[in-house]
């Protein structure tokens, strides 16, 4: 090829590159679930980021406890009794001054004569500590920022620290995100997962996907063997270790069985399951430490979930839904969730929503929408007490400045208008964090608490926002006790 027409070729690209630049809105543009297309300008290669709100950041980690790692003892647990605190032998973060940082506390918001909302939850969990009950729960809904057990995981252990309890709670039989800290699984067999958020599959007719909007497809034995997930948990972690296993499945014939292979030894069979939904309930006297599961579904079937958990205690559950905006509960087989619902039995939920509609739809279509889940969570768990989170901030780049997403702070006004005028409670994460703007100062600290997709938190950010809802939660448990004890 002459050089002349190298030349036209790639300067031809170089516009056409150029043209596509220009026509780029400046917060990008989504391409699938959190994730932007955005080009880089000249000025903002050469410009400094503006981080106005460093300083807040810095000191709102100088005054927590966390770590990358959940599981790390705090040295002073906020708003708990003194005999219940346990001391480590060295501080992971110097602490600050208790009353000072009880003052920092973001409040929960609760709607017009609703500030006990939360009582019902807190008298179980009480009955729980004194063994009048023997188990409460938790389910935790939210997009992309609680994948892997994210926030959750934090919240859980401390809970759990405290009323008792063991276990993740509720999984996917084929993980949407690997990596848990909890345990190791591998499997046998040709397993399928399928989702109700994000990109559905269009051969699945059906919206019978359970609580948790996706299911697993269970394969059949092939030359004989079959299907198997298996289990090595990390007993050294609170969340990996169980004494009681749940499944939720749906069978298409009478007569399947599950099988429970414990420490190498066929610890139950269970038989004689039926066809349509069912929930495998086994219990184990002692240590899981290696755990198969043989599914015999003579003609296959699907498994909405797997719980490890204890006997006893507090259950919190993680359930992740990339992508999602808390509008598909509603949509989904509305008979086969209140079957599970009763199963699960929750005594709180928690909905953290908000982020993936930014800046694409509409705030008032948004408040009406999710207004219509939280009544289908009305009817379908009433007396359930639910607390919504609000988006955490989000940021673009234009010409070196940084700025919050438009649209982001109506998007969380729709979420708090329509959770108050439904009698519920509100949690402002935005705000928590520093409000407009902070979301640069997070990802630009040493240690960085998010990534540079200026969206996402890293493990440390996450479980900084997970101990400054968990404060807050305890900070409301506290206002509890003391007016029990004053009446």
């Amino acid at each position: 090829m002459k050089p002349i027409r190298i030349f036209i070729f790639f300067a031809t690209v170089l516009l056409l590159i150029a043209i596509l630049a220009l026509l780029m809105p400046d917060q990008g543009i989504g391409i699938s679930g959190d994730y932007r297309l955005h080009f880089i300008n000249l000025y903002e290669i050469s410009r400094e980021d503006t981080l106005d709100k460093a300083e807040n950041v810095k000191q709102l980690l100088a005054e927590s406890f966390v770590t990358d790692d959940p599981e790390v003892d705090p040295v002073v647990d906020l708003f708990m009794p003194a005999e219940s605190v346990s001391t480590p032998t060295e501080p992971v973060i110097t602490p600050a001054n208790k009353d000072s940082l009880q003052k920092s506390v973001f409040r929960i918001q609760f709607a017009k004569g609703g500030s006990n909302l939360l009582d019902p939850f807190f008298h179980n969990l009480d009955d729980q500590k004194a063994g009048i009950s023997m188990r409460t729960r938790i389910l935790h809904f939210g997009d992309s920022q609680l994948e892997n057990d994210r926030m959750t995981a934090l919240i859980r252990y401390r809970l759990q620290k405290h009323f008792g309890g063991t276990g993740t709670g509720l999984v996917q039989a084929i993980p949407l995100y690997w990596g848990s800290m909890a345990y190791k699984q591998d499997q046998q067999g040709e397993w399928l997962r399928y989702t109700y958020f994000g990109k559905r599959d269009s051969s699945i007719k059906h919206n019978s996907f359970g609580v948790m909007g996706a299911f697993t497809s269970v394969p059949l034995a092939t030359d004989g063997e079959l299907p198997m997930l298996h289990y090595r948990f990390n007993l050294s972690r609170r969340s990996g270790r169980c004494d009681r296993i749940r499944i939720f499945l749906h069978s298409y014939v009478d007569s399947a069985s599950v099988i429970f292979q414990v420490n190498d030894t066929i610890a139950d069979t269970l038989r004689y399951i039926s066809d349509g939904f069912s929930e495998v309930d086994y219990r184990h006297i002692g240590i899981v430490q290696d755990l198969k599961i043989y599914m015999d579904l003579p003609e296959g079937g699907r498994i909405y979930g797997i719980s490890f958990e204890s006997y006893a205690g507090l259950q919190m559950d993680n359930i992740a839904m990339r992508g999602g905006s808390g509008l598909i509960f509603s949509r989904m087989n509305r008979e086969q969730q209140q079957t599970m619902f009763d199963q699960l039995s929750p005594g709180l939920i928690l909905l953290q929503f908000g982020g993936n509609v930014v800046p694409y739809m509409n705030p008032g279509y948004y408040q009406r929408a999710f207004k219509r889940e939280l009544q289908f969570y009305k009817e379908i768990c009433p007396g359930v007490p639910i607390i919504v989170i609000g988006p955490a901030d989000m940021s673009y780049r234009e010409k070196g400045v940084f700025h919050t997403y438009p649209g982001l702070e109506s998007i969380r006004d729709a979420l708090k208008y329509a959770t108050l005028e439904s009698g519920f409670a509100f949690w402002d994460l935005y705000e928590a964090m520093g409000g407009r703007n902070s979301m640069p100062s997070y990802v630009h600290t040493d240690p960085p608490l998010a990534r540079t997709d200026y969206i996402h938190f890293t493990n440390l950010g996450i479980n900084l926002m997970g101990e400054m809802f968990y404060n807050s939660l305890m900070l409301e448990y506290n206002n509890y006790t003391n007016q029990r004890r004053s009446n």
